[in-house]
């Protein structure tokens, strides 16, 4: 885990985000590379809000969770959880 970064300053969107120990425990327990991470962090194709507290940021089945507003705020995003994700079933049209 020495190579992987707990601090990103300027992320597009988000300004400072912090990786919360648990973050990086869960991205060594699903075997997520620091550049799969980096990639849904950095450049999502999926951004989702769940309410005014909750982001998450998903690339290549990868989801990062973040919290807007930690408490005690520290000036820095944080990055709660991290997960795969199956991919989506797309919606499909009856045919006739």
């Amino acid at each position: 885990m020495s190579d992987r970064q707990h601090y990103y300053p300027n992320v597009p969107g988000l300004g400072n985000v912090a990786v919360s120990r648990h973050a990086q425990d869960r991205m060594d327990e699903y075997n997520i590379s620091p550049s799969a991470f980096e990639r849904a962090l950095l450049a999502p194709t999926t951004e989702v809000e769940e309410g005014t507290e909750i982001l998450w940021r998903e690339r290549d089945n990868v989801r990062v969770v973040i919290i807007q507003r930690p408490v005690p705020f520290r000036g820095a995003k944080l990055v709660k959880t991290v997960m795969k994700v199956g991919a989506q079933a797309g919606a499909r049209g009856r045919r006739s």
